[in-house]
């Protein structure tokens, strides 16, 4: 808990997390409030939410922006911590978290390094160099972005990104991932209008992102799963595009 009177919020938005809701809420034990926006779970969420002692408020799913906009909305504290439902702070994490409050000079917002778990390996590797601003002061920041990716956007000084990372254990397998990229990749497309370049995007984007993600950022280094990163972080762009091209050929209508 921290100090000088310093709270920390945490939020976090769920839906159907009762596998690692409770593992996100106990990670978090340093935080002096706890809010989950659920989307209407059918599972064990609330209940397991609750149980943690945390204020879970319940409000149909718009899109990742608003909903985190909406949970930042009902923080209290001064400082926020923001977390997805499938992530875990470090017990490093908790104790530089603390520290960086109750210090005097403090920055307005952190970013705080993300850790994939994927094919039980941790890709410590920069072949996922994911940095997101995850610590700010409330009266500071709101959310922002573009639906599915949403950020947190600081109006102020942002510091160093802080040593200890948070763990993102994001897709049970990989018909998980290749589901959740079907999600992502229609939510994306929704947000961008298909262009006379398009075709182009669809071959030209995703193998500058698989070039980008192999050999750039070392997932070669990774052996096979680097390349299993690099192609799949291909394939979401080309889904994207693809879902583009198809609203181009319907006319621009929405699917």
């Amino acid at each position: 808990m921290s100090d000088n009177g310093n709270r920390i919020s945490l939020i976090t938005v769920t839906l159907n997390e009762e596998q690692l809701i409770a593992q996100c809420l106990r990670s978090a034990a340093f935080c002096d409030e706890l809010i989950v926006v659920d989307s209407f779970s059918s599972d064990r969420t609330v209940e397991i939410a609750r149980a943690m002692n945390a204020t879970v408020i319940q409000r149909a799913f718009t899109n990742y922006v608003d909903q985190k906009q909406f949970a930042l909305d009902h923080a209290s504290g001064e400082w926020v911590l923001l977390m997805d439902a499938d992530e875990q702070a470090t017990y490093e994490l908790g104790r530089e978290i603390s520290a960086i409050v109750n210090a005097s000079g403090a920055a307005d917002g952190y970013q705080i390094r993300r850790v994939l778990y994927q094919l039980g390996h941790y890709y410590t590797r920069p072949v996922y160099p994911d940095r997101p601003v995850r610590l700010f002061r409330r009266l500071k920041a709101h959310i922002g972005g573009r639906d599915p990716h949403d950020k947190v956007v600081v109006a102020g000084r942002l510091g160093h990104t802080l040593h200890a990372p948070i763990l993102h254990f994001s897709y049970l397998d990989i018909a998980d991932h290749v589901a959740t990229m079907n999600r992502f990749s229609t939510r994306a497309a929704a947000e961008h209008d298909p262009g006379p370049l398009t075709v182009l995007k669809m071959f030209a984007n995703p193998a500058w992102r698989f070039f980008n993600f192999y050999l750039l950022r070392g997932g070669f280094r990774d052996g096979g799963r680097g390349l299993y990163a690099a192609m799949a972080s291909a394939f979401y762009v080309f889904l994207k595009y693809a879902k583009l091209y198809e609203r181009r050929l319907s006319g621009g209508r929405q699917g």
